[in-house]
């Protein structure tokens, strides 16, 4: 541990654990920091509680739960396993062409629609209720093999515990057969200047200061970059982001729920280009309803008896860059807050899927409309802002490569486009280190 790597990688979610993984292959001495632990049981709440940061309850200071991962494999791990591949649209404005590298990333990841059965019978309800009514609802596709998936089963956002679903932690755990060194349970606090170029890391492990020498630095930490940055005086890391608004819209349909269905199995984009919005049937599990019922007001708890009979649908949207990230205020991390146009987007979302619930069966007085909750953040160190088109700072050799450098919202998941990213970036620091 004490030799000097070529790529040192602070973060394996998607994004972190590409290049980890790409630049092993390249047999490239990589180094891969993880803040978490690597949480093995899988399937059950409280694998969620253990993945995410905070417990899965990190708010905003307008109380929005927005999920920030902490645990090897990041928040693929706790994922739906929903594939979207980069939006052409997003990065031709900042001149950057990821089509090669979705395709690879897409074959790598068995990317391809379910099989009705693993689909499930309320979620093809939803989708033939929603076609009636005009609107063009799809099977989409999912990064989920189906020879592993059971029907019947819906642990995607509790961790897959039949290892169907791909996560990160592909990518991580065969960049360490590779001869990586993986480092779990240790926070990078800054990063190691030598004549203006980054030379490495400080971290901290139960108290214990550590350093790490690397070629070129890869931050992969979502918001954590935010921090790290801001000590070398990059201020503008930060000061406006993207959280990707959601909300959960749940209705009690006589005789089904999507409680055992594939999340996110079927739904609709024609929306996405004219007015930033995506529909998608997924709800969250009873302990996730019972925060939120809380949050929305102590008088909508009595509708937690109802947790085990709601069909759920998301609104997810394209929200304004907006708000920003405190990454020294342990209690509240960040300030975000739907503005006038992100409202709007949501509440068009909310009303087509009250039409789609109520065709479906689902009475009126059986809807729940959850408060928006924060979906991932990103786009706080933006392409073009703080990182170039290589996705390097202005501090030569450090780079950041995750959700946090998207130019705007997506609105869309975020996994095969940090993943396509990835794998960009590993090209360009293989050229640089076969030059230097």
């Amino acid at each position: 541990m004490e030799r000097e790597y070529d790529v040192i990688v602070v973060g394996s979610g998607p994004g972190g654990a590409t290049v980890a993984r790409e630049m092993s292959r390249r047999k490239r001495r990589v180094l891969l920091i993880e803040r978490g632990g690597n949480w093995k049981l899988l399937g059950n709440t409280l694998s969620m509680a253990m993945v995410l940061k905070n417990f899965g309850l990190t708010l905003s200071r307008e109380l929005n739960v927005v999920v920030v991962p902490k645990n090897f494999g990041g928040a693929s791990v706790v994922s739906c396993g929903a594939a979207v591949p980069p939006p052409k649209a997003v990065f031709d404005e900042v001149g950057i062409d990821l089509s090669r590298e979705a395709a690879e990333a897409g074959a790598e990841m068995g990317v391809d629609v379910l099989p009705d059965e693993l689909v499930g019978k309320t979620n093809m309800r939803l989708l033939e209720a929603a076609n009636d009514l005009g609107y063009n609802w799809v099977k989409t596709e999912k990064f989920i093999n189906p020879d592993l998936c059971e029907p019947g089963c819906a642990d995607c956002m509790l961790g897959c515990p039949k290892g169907a679903k791909w996560t990160a932690r592909v990518y991580g755990e065969e960049a360490v057969r590779n001869g990586a060194d993986l480092v779990l349970r240790t926070t990078v606090t800054e990063v190691i200047r030598e004549s203006g170029k980054a030379i490495g890391v400080k971290a901290s492990s139960f108290g214990r200061k550590r350093e790490f020498f690397g070629k070129r630095i890869v931050l992969s930490g979502g918001t954590a970059n935010v921090g790290i940055l801001r000590r070398l005086g990059i201020d503008e890391a930060g000061t406006s982001f993207a959280v990707d608004f959601l909300q959960f819209v749940g209705g009690v349909i006589p005789g089904m729920n999507t409680t055992h269905d594939q999340p996110m199995a079927v739904g609709t984009f024609e929306h996405y280009d004219s007015d930033g919005i995506i529909l998608l049937p997924v709800f969250p599990n009873w302990a996730m309803q019972s925060v939120m019922a809380l949050l929305k007001g102590p008088q909508h708890v009595p509708r937690l008896k109802d947790a085990f009979r709601f069909s759920g649908i998301m609104v997810k949207i394209r929200d304004e860059l907006k708000g920003e990230i405190y990454p020294h205020n342990p209690v509240f991390p960040f300030s975000k807050e739907p503005t006038e146009q992100d409202r709007k987007r949501l509440n068009k979302g909310v009303d087509i899927i009250r039409k789609v619930l109520k065709k479906a069966g689902a009475p009126e007085s059986s809807i729940l409309v959850f408060n928006p909750s924060g979906a991932h953040p990103s786009a706080s160190c933006r392409i073009g802002e703080v990182v170039d088109r290589n996705l390097q700072t202005r501090v030569k050799n450090l780079y950041c490569c995750d959700a946090s450098v998207l130019p705007a919202s997506l609105g869309l998941p975020v996994v095969w486009t940090a993943v396509s990213l990835g794998k960009r970036l590993s090209k360009h620091l293989e050229e640089g280190l076969q030059t230097a």
